[in-house]
């Protein structure tokens, strides 16, 4: 556990460019940052398909942690009568188990500390039939108990905001219980 954890500290945060290591649109006087204009097509693995813009921000702090690998992501939509019938998420591969804890320890502190309407949380999940990789999704964990999808996507936005602090910090946490 104390390896994986201490992977955290040479990986992350992920060096500038986050979204491609040839970036065109990278400009190092202003960064690599969540809301570039470009990440939602730079992030994507098919140029036909951007990622939807409020989901992007939360999908570029996740790779950015340098331990997720995001592979697909919605932001959330409702249906024709205006109920919530798709919930934001994130999926993701990981190679390591402790840093979904991490994550999960992450995503709690933000919601203890009231920095989210809803809890999130990491759910075991596949992409394709035939792909044997595990993918997780990380996504509400409340589906139709009043929330309303504007509220999610305003707890995306916070996530990506708190994201990396709150889980170097449970990494931090991990590591010296593994000590």
């Amino acid at each position: 556990m104390k390896r994986a954890v201490q992977r955290v500290r040479k990986l992350a945060p992920v060096p500038e460019p986050v979204c491609a290591c040839n970036c065109p649109d990278y400009d190092p006087a202003t960064g690599c940052h969540r809301f570039c204009q470009a990440a939602p097509l730079r992030l994507s693995s098919d140029p036909l398909n951007p990622l939807e813009p409020l989901i992007a921000p939360l999908a570029f702090e996740l790779k950015r942690l340098g331990v997720f690998h995001p592979c697909w992501s919605c932001e959330g939509h409702n249906d024709g009568a205006g109920q919530l019938w798709k919930l934001p998420r994130v999926w993701f591969y990981a190679s390591s188990v402790v840093h979904i804890r991490a994550l999960g320890e992450a995503l709690d502190r933000l919601f203890m500390d009231k920095r989210v309407s809803a809890r999130w949380h990491v759910v075991l999940t596949h992409s394709d039939a035939d792909n044997p990789d595990t993918t997780f999704s990380l996504e509400p964990e409340t589906a139709g108990d009043g929330q309303r999808l504007a509220d999610l996507q305003a707890d995306a936005r916070a996530i990506a905001e708190g994201l990396h602090a709150h889980f170097r910090a449970a990494c931090e946490r991990l590591q010296l219980l593994a000590t």
